[in-house]
């Protein structure tokens, strides 16, 4: 249920379409800065990790 007026069907499908893009973007950026590349579960690492990153 909503009180949005108009065609909701539409305007729905073209905000859930704006995803896939916004999940492109984001892959290519990790892909560019390497982040695709970094797997850990170790807080520790991680917050090394984004210590490395933040500075660069």
């Amino acid at each position: 249920m909503t009180n949005i007026k108009g065609d909701i069907e539409t305007m729905l499908g073209n905000k859930y379409g704006f995803r896939n893009w916004i999940e492109y973007a984001y892959k290519q950026a990790k892909n560019e800065l390497g982040w695709a590349d970094f797997r850990v579960t170790d807080y520790k690492q991680i917050e090394k990790w984004w210590e490395i990153v933040t500075i660069a």
